[in-house]
């Protein structure tokens, strides 16, 4: 059995941006409990575009929703593997876990740097994988090279 985790680096770069991007938009709900001075800019910009109650509410969850998908995110990072056992092919992340038995496999294809696992039937979903953003590709292109036919040929 083999594991492919997203490479070091990539996660290193989504953490660090969605932990500044969570400290941005929760400093952005602290804006109205901010004592402005009136004739300041950032006073009147904010009275002229979010003075209505509606407008505060829209916002308010527009921000909540972006820190939500940050968090998920980070989850995601750590949770996103591709696993090659004995008879299948598993893809697992928070949002989905796919497995294709080998049986239901017909071959694969690689187009600007994503490999396709193509299905046998209709009703099964190709799975999908980005080469560049996992560790070790090469290996799993070899297994797939021992156990299937390349589509793109």
């Amino acid at each position: 059995m083999n594991v492919y985790r997203l490479s070091s680096r990539l996660k290193v770069f989504i953490f660090l941006f969605s932990v500044l991007q969570i400290l941005v938009l929760s400093s952005l709900l602290l804006i109205p409990f901010i004592d402005l001075p009136s004739n300041s800019r950032a006073y009147q910009l904010y009275d002229f575009c979010c003075s209505s109650a509606y407008l505060h509410v829209i916002l308010l969850i527009l921000i909540v929703a972006a820190i939500i998908v940050a968090f998920l995110l980070v989850i995601n990072v750590f949770k996103r593997k591709v696993i090659f056992t004995s008879d299948s092919i598993i893809s697992k992340s928070i949002f989905s876990t796919q497995k294709l038995i080998f049986s239901d496999i017909k071959g694969y294809k690689i187009r600007h740097s994503i490999l396709y696992i193509i299905t046998n039937s209709n009703e099964k979903r190709r799975l999908v994988i980005n080469l560049f953003t996992f560790d070790r590709t090469d290996n799993l292109l070899r297994n797939l090279e021992m156990r299937f036919t390349n589509l793109d040929f």
